[in-house]
């Protein structure tokens, strides 16, 4: 059982008002006194961003090694800022998942290999082995939920993000496979948010029933054109008293940018046709499949850049004020084909590239070109991650500690690219200095299952005692990655 001292500092102010809970972030003028000196634990983060498509060929640097022994591929130059609290993993693969061989070879690829990428586990013989329409395994971002938040440590146990469109299509497998990563349970796929202003409200405590406001109460806000902040505004003015002059100013600058964000998610969420793509409740598959049956998103009236630079700050919003630890990210469904003709095109090579000219195509057929056009549109994600990653790095929560610092950022994707294998993944780590990962290193390794990475990152870095993760139909042993810890 914790100690006092222990559950108390785990607890975070809260400014409450009509529908609205709103965490603050640490302040040292609200901790009990005989707290203020003692070195905290700071909370544990883990945070995996799903790149559909998999990646460009560019995406694997030249040299592997350590700090000055290996450089950024031209693909995640945008991490140049970042390189020093960045790993590259190089030779993960899933295939050993679906094939009694371990080949990397899978079809439907983009159906089945993007359900796997938490769970480590095959859907489709799920199904066909429970008789079940919708089966998969626990994926590692929930158990990592259980373990980090046990006791409610946080409001949200987890939250799912994503900037999914209506164009895609499922690959002929169920839906949930490719348009969810994260799995509760066997049966129960996690949904995301893509609506920036329904995380927004979720995140201040409308949409989890604190004090009973409901949705239905900030879009009234919205349309009265009112602040979420105008509901706590007797709350904060209280706490503002107790706070001493360094507190009071971190205060608000905290304030000014929960406005800042909650402005750019308004803005974002009613250029996408108000409620976004899909409903609050989990998509029905037919619903999914029938775009017509949403909005549309163009790039006309959508932007995709500003609808993940407000998901961004929400995430960043999410992990400041400790609302949960863990949230899972995806950047589009698998087998995207929304059009990304908002972003020109580059011409690459293995260490730069420059502008080409002309616009990039429809991102399943850059995908099957595996050209320029491919490269430029994974470098944009990779460039929106790493301002993501950017964000958490400038959250002090300690002396020389950021909230980057003690998350885990695992951005990947399912396949190689252009081949659709399931070896050669595309998967980097971003932070977690705080947490014992060694960091500004390029990591090849012989084809290792995934499934190590996660067991590594479950035990060596989290502490959840896990023995086993996922399935590997060769047999292979569990092992873990010791080369991704600091000696």
């Amino acid at each position: 059982m914790k100690r006092r001292s222990e559950r108390l500092a785990s607890r975070r102010a809260v400014l409450r008002g009509l529908g609205v809970a709103l965490t603050l972030p640490w302040l040292e003028s609200l901790a009990p006194r005989p707290l203020r000196a003692q070195n905290l634990e700071l909370p544990r983060r883990f945070l995996p961003i799903f790149m559909p498509n998999g990646a460009s060929e560019w995406w694997r640097p030249l040299a592997e090694g350590q700090g000055a022994k290996w450089q950024l591929s031209s693909v995640l130059e945008p991490f140049g800022a970042l390189k020093n609290k960045l790993q590259i993993l190089t030779g993960l693969e899933n295939g050993s998942v679906f094939n009694v061989d371990g080949g990397p070879s899978v079809e439907p690829s983009h159906g089945r290999l993007a359900g796997a990428w938490l769970t480590c586990m095959d859907a489709a013989a799920e199904r066909a082995k429970q008789g079940l329409a919708e089966v998969n395994g626990v994926s590692v971002d929930q158990l990592l939920a259980s373990h980090l938040t046990a006791g409610g440590r946080t409001a949200l146990p987890s939250l799912q993000v994503g900037l999914s469109t209506p164009l895609g299509g499922c690959d002929g497998e169920p839906c949930s496979n490719s348009r969810s990563v994260s799995w509760a349970s066997a049966t129960q796929p996690m949904y995301k948010k893509v609506d920036p202003l329904e995380i927004f409200e979720a995140l201040v405590g409308v949409l989890h029933g604190t004090n009973g406001g409901g949705e239905d109460e900030a879009r009234k806000r919205v349309a009265r054109d009112k602040s979420v902040l105008d509901a706590v505004l007797e709350s904060a003015q209280q706490t503002r008293q107790r706070l001493g002059s360094s507190d009071r100013l971190r205060l608000e600058e905290f304030l000014t940018s929960v406005r800042a964000v909650e402005q750019r998610a308004t803005t974002v969420s009613a250029s996408m046709g108000g409620r976004a793509c899909f409903p609050h409740t989990p998509p029905e598959v037919a619903r999914v499949e029938q775009a017509s049956a949403a909005p549309r998103q163009t790039t006309a009236t959508y932007e995709k850049g500003a609808h993940a630079d407000a998901v961004s700050d929400l995430v960043a919003m999410a992990f400041e004020c400790d609302v949960t630890r863990v949230v899972s990210y995806m950047l589009e469904d698998e087998r995207s084909e929304f059009t990304y003709d908002h972003v020109e095109e580059r011409a690459f090579s293995a260490e730069s590239s420059k502008p080409k000219g002309g616009r990039c195509p429809e991102y399943h057929l850059a995908q099957h070109m595996a050209g320029d056009a491919f490269a430029t549109i994974t470098w944009w994600n990779v460039g929106k991650v790493a301002e993501l990653c950017r964000k958490l790095d400038s959250i002090q929560e300690a002396p020389g500690v950021s909230a980057l610092d003690s998350c885990v950022v695992l951005l990947g994707g399912c396949m190689q690219g252009g081949t659709h294998r399931a070896d050669q993944l595309p998967i980097a780590l971003v932070g977690g200095k705080n947490l014992g990962l060694s960091n500004d290193q390029h990591l090849v390794l012989d084809r290792r299952p995934l499934r190590d990475l996660y067991l590594t990152l479950l035990n060596d870095v989290f502490g959840a005692d896990i023995a086993s993760f996922g399935q590997d139909l060769t047999g292979a042993p569990h092992r873990r990655i010791a080369q991704l810890l600091n000696a």
